[in-house]
């Protein structure tokens, strides 16, 4: 009986450790290293990248196990008490496991979140596989779990997806300051991509100007009078409508009109404008923009309605704050 009581109480140490670690492992992985290692073939690092993509299903797999490992734990430890204690074990099954709790906390849950913090990658490689073969045998209960976790989401209005984008881009900070460590980066580009994250996501209708506050000419203006106009209110680009400021035809360029050096020719002509929806994210617009060489977009909604323009300048000012402010024209 003492055999299996020992041989119990290490199955449950062991388990608590494995789940503690690999809980904070999860969390703490590097999601970049992981996908490199997926495209290299490897279908452990693939299945973990799920699990890490899919926080509520390893946390449901982590609580069922560490459930596991108390309870077996536990019994253990009763078990071994009452061999040992055959004819009072009454006092000693209450202070066994008053005095093994700091055993356990040591071994059981600090030192092993302790190890995976500082080598999650390495860790959770080489526990994969039988991290797998528990998911597949708590499948039933962590579904359960699962659903009551989006239930919940569900009646609360609240989603872990703007939790995910934070500890994404924790990630990809983390790889940048590495990068620059490493001699890889240059501060500069280290700016860049930190002050693209933190915009990248964001819909253009947020940063675009509203088509009421826009500063449109109509068709047919004279040279001299769109210079002035684009001198008054400094702008390189002039957009042209016709009728009304909501009927935006295209756009000039100011640079155009004084080479053109005919202050009295009539604008007939006009570059066409980019369409960009209001819901196309920031990263995309930029992207759009820079591919087609264009200055100035149109921002419209599902129906074709114009609701703003936007400009290259308001796309790429976001990018450079902080040290790279003296870097906009």
């Amino acid at each position: 009986m003492i055999g299996i009581s020992m041989a119990l109480l290490l199955v449950g140490i062991f388990l608590s450790a494995f789940f503690s670690g690999n809980e904070t492992g999860l969390y703490r992985a590097s999601r970049v290293r992981l996908v490199m290692d997926g495209l290299d073939g490897d279908w452990v690092s693939r299945y973990l990248l799920k699990l890490a993509n899919n926080p509520t299903l390893f946390v449901a797999t982590t609580l069922v196990g560490n459930n596991v490992a108390n309870y077996l734990t536990s019994l253990a430890i009763v078990l071994l008490t009452r061999t040992v204690y055959l004819n009072d074990s009454g006092l000693a099954e209450v202070m066994a496991p008053i005095l093994f709790a700091p055993f356990l906390f040591v071994y059981g849950e600090l030192l092993p979140k302790h190890l995976f913090y500082n080598a999650p990658n390495r860790l959770l490689r080489r526990g994969g596989v039988l991290f797998l073969g528990f998911t597949l045998i708590f499948t039933p209960v962590a579904v359960i779990l699962w659903g009551l976790a989006r239930l919940l989401e569900t009646i609360l209005g609240k989603s872990p997806d703007k939790v995910r984008l934070m500890l994404a881009r924790q990630e990809l900070q983390e790889v940048l300051v590495e990068g620059q460590q490493a001699g890889i980066l240059h501060p500069t580009q280290r700016h860049l991509g930190q002050n693209f994250f933190l915009v990248a996501s964001n819909p253009v209708r947020t940063v675009c100007t509203p088509l009421a506050k826009t500063l449109p000419i109509a068709l047919g203006t004279k040279n001299s009078v769109a210079i002035r106009h684009a001198r008054k209110h400094q702008l390189a680009d002039i957009p042209i409508c016709q009728a009304s400021r909501s009927n935006i035809l295209g756009y000039v360029r100011t640079i155009d009109l004084l080479l053109a050096n005919d202050p009295n020719k009539e604008i007939k002509t006009v570059l066409p404008m980019t369409e960009i929806p209001d819901g196309e994210v920031f990263g995309e617009a930029v992207l759009r923009m820079q591919t087609n060489r264009e200055t100035i977009a149109r921002v419209v909604r599902k129906e074709g309605q114009t609701i703003g323009l936007l400009s290259i300048d308001q796309l790429t000012d976001p990018l450079l704050k902080g040290p790279l402010g003296s870097l906009r024209r």
